[in-house]
């Protein structure tokens, strides 16, 4: 197979290098240059992007649909679309997210993901699914956000046995209320066998939350949603996981889930290594506008806002990723090496995928984004191939 050569302005996690190149071959990056004339081997074909941004293909953690379809119709056919829309939005990897539902209808859609993954390859799926996000039914009716209340429950033995079993050897994060009943007492056993768990849905205090991460959570669902919020004298989850050097979080940057101020303050106490930029996006994403089913509910989406219906509940997000990303950098100033960190090498980190996937480095898998001036995807590009192009 012939080596191919991107040029354009490369984004590495520490810098940009203006009209540097990006040799590939076969599937991975066989080297970044500052100069075309570095490269020797006459058998290169160069793709000059001009003055677009090249930078690694986005992660997102923690997504449930797209295009009409979700993670729990449990059809490797609505994992495809949503694979399809992840590469429309520049995502090259994403966790395949449940919702709280009865053990038996979150095992199916593990087994269909699990299906799927398997053979992601030969049916040649636009995006990689790179595992499973477990998002309930382990958590407090409290802090239910768009969580189905009757499917809300405490976590017990047979049901750790089942996901274990279920999980196997997938990537897989799972959240819970650490406060809630004996779920406290099953995460050394979850962390042990491989999950990355997380606080998410939860009402503990400060101190619950710090015995979880005591216990092995190291992670954080949707900061400030559906947790107990700060207050001075009470500073709930919220004022844990901002307060906990090593516990990395999920923040939806559209402006509606989380108040740009918020977004600054966080980025100001936390470093920006820990965070990870998240769409918690619906079967909406994609879609377009309209009332759509969501379990025994039904969500409203009106512009870049999902509701319960009749409710100011927010339901997830329509919010694409490579929005995200501009946004965190129009809203907090922070760099853009920064903000594609938040997209990419961070969400890599997190799954223990980062010598593979989530930067642009000699070795790694050829997966890449090219933007334009405004964060919009020109081209997607996963193990060396074209998956998505304007």
């Amino acid at each position: 197979m012939k080596k191919k050569a991107f040029r354009g302005n490369v984004v590495l996690p520490d810098r940009i290098i203006d009209r540097g190149v990006i040799l590939i071959e076969k599937e991975r990056i066989a080297g970044v240059y500052a100069h075309q004339s570095e490269i020797e081997d006459r058998g290169v074909e160069f793709i000059d992007y001009g003055e677009t941004l090249i930078g690694p293909g986005l992660i997102d953690l923690h997504l449930h649909g797209a295009l009409g379809k979700d993670v729990m119709d449990c059809r490797e056919e609505s994992l495809r679309q949503i694979a399809l829309h992840q590469a429309r939005c520049g995502v090259t990897g994403f966790l395949a997210t449940t919702v709280s539902a009865s053990l038996e209808s979150i095992l199916e859609a593990v087994e269909i993901i699990q299906k799927t993954i398997k053979s992601q390859f030969d049916q040649q799926l636009p995006s990689e699914i790179l595992g499973v996000y477990i998002e309930g039914p382990f958590l407090s009716k409290q802090q239910k956000g768009a969580q189905d209340p009757d499917s809300i429950k405490e976590m017990g033995e047979i049901d750790v046995d089942h996901l274990i079993k279920a999980v196997h050897d997938l990537k897989a994060i799972i959240s819970l209320a650490p406060e809630v009943d004996d779920n406290l007492r099953y995460i050394p056993r979850l962390k042990k066998h491989g999950f990355i768990v997380a606080v998410g849905h939860s009402n503990a205090t400060y101190e619950q939350a710090l015995e979880g991460f005591d216990k092995g959570i190291c992670h954080a669902t949707h900061l400030f949603n559906a947790m107990s919020g700060f207050d001075h004298r009470e500073p709930g989850v919220v004022g844990a996981v901002l307060d906990s050097d090593d516990v990395s979080a999920e923040l939806i940057a559209d402006g509606i889930h989380v108040h740009p101020a918020a977004l600054r303050l966080t980025v100001a106490r936390k470093s920006t290594d820990k965070l990870c930029l998240v769409t918690d996006s619906l079967k909406a994403a994609g879609a377009g506008d309209g009332t759509y089913r969501w379990g025994k509910m039904e969500i409203e989406v009106r512009g870049p806002r999902a509701t319960m219906k009749n409710t100011d509940v927010l339901a997830g997000s329509v919010l694409s990723l490579n929005q995200a990303v501009k946004n965190m950098i129009d809203w907090t100033g922070i760099s853009v090496n920064q903000a594609i960190n938040m997209a990419s090498l961070n969400p890599a980190r997190v799954l223990g995928l980062e010598e593979e996937i989530g930067s642009i480095q000699t070795g790694k898998m050829a997966n890449l984004t090219i933007f334009d001036k405004e964060f919009v995807v020109l081209e997607t590009v996963l193990r060396g191939k074209t998956v998505f192009k304007q």
